[in-house]
């Protein structure tokens, strides 16, 4: 409890840039404040602030436990947050990140029956933000479909993605159906670079260097360019479902499947699972799971 006592008031003087505002920050005496910085020194065993009559800064070594320090107080408040949150219901808005496309089709549909579940909860949807930095755009969550995601994030598998390649009917019929992985470098190519199809295609364990004729970062005209019959297209299974099962484009190469990737939750190492994102993930995966995105 002294170590705490000492800590809490040391951040509170790095970050005031003084004693006396430290103290009216803390709501104590200054006297108290330096008090419990002196006797954390003491503890410790090395000087961690350089005080002058003018201004007071932390020393090298004060630098590196102060970071160390404002890591393990944010943690130990999310503790609490938890703790008092599991005796109440899910609340607060949580602020989701999704790659372009993926939203409106598996996302946006479930948010009623979510909400009815959980009234509480309001949800910030931030659209096209497959590669979000979450600390710093302040997100809660992120929706990654990737075939490794970092390993600076904490994980967990909701579903997978498979990429299939598809045309145009249209297409097909004037420039013919490929068989092997090898024929496409004879058609015209759409890639997507996000998912890295853009030099090369794995196909049926085998790598072919492509150039592609359309190269697009969005997942919204890459489903478009195929449906125009501009060529074939490396897409994520889950962005053309609809329009392979009315007819309007036809998977090729079948026999050869592409690796499939996973659709992760992801959120930053430094944040607990709090109540309001486990309630978002588990719907979210069970959600995923009715509208046949396989686990």
């Amino acid at each position: 409890m002294h170590d705490l006592a000492g800590i809490e008031a040391f951040v509170a003087v790095v970050e005031r840039g003084s004693f006396t505002a430290a103290a009216k920050v803390r709501q104590t005496a200054k006297s108290s404040i330096s008090e419990a910085v002196r006797a954390l020194e003491e503890r410790m065993g090395a000087r961690l602030l350089a005080r002058t009559t003018r201004s007071v800064a932390p020393t090298e070594a004060g630098a590196a436990f102060y970071r160390s320090c404002r890591r393990m107080l944010d943690e130990l408040a999310a503790a609490r947050t938890e703790a008092q949150a599991r005796h109440k219901s899910p609340a607060g808005t949580i602020r989701v990140a999704a790659p372009d496309g993926f939203a409106p089709r598996f996302i946006v549909p479930g948010l009623p029956a979510f909400r009815a579940a959980h009234p509480a909860i309001d949800i910030e949807l931030v659209e096209g933000a497959a590669a979000a930095r979450l600390v710093d755009e302040r997100l809660d969550l992120a929706i990654r479909i990737v075939a490794k995601p970092e390993p600076s994030l904490v994980v967990r598998r909701i579903a997978t993605s498979r990429i299939v390649i598809v045309a145009a009917p249209a297409y097909l019929a004037a420039s013919g159906t490929p068989t092997m992985p090898r024929e496409i470098v004879r058609h015209a190519l759409i890639g997507f670079s996000p998912l890295d199809w853009r030099d090369s295609w794995q196909l049926g364990g085998k790598t072919v260097r492509v150039k592609p004729k359309l190269l697009t970062n969005s997942s919204e005209s890459l489903r478009a360019a195929a449906l125009a019959g501009l060529g074939l297209a490396a897409v994520p299974e889950w962005l053309v479902a609809d329009a392979i099962v009315a007819g309007r484009l036809a998977t090729v190469l079948d026999a050869h499947p592409a690796p499939a990737g996973g659709i992760y939750a992801v959120y930053p190492t430094n944040r607990l699972l709090t109540p309001k994102i486990r309630a978002f993930v588990d719907h979210l995966a069970r959600d995923l799971r009715a509208r046949g995105l396989p686990r």
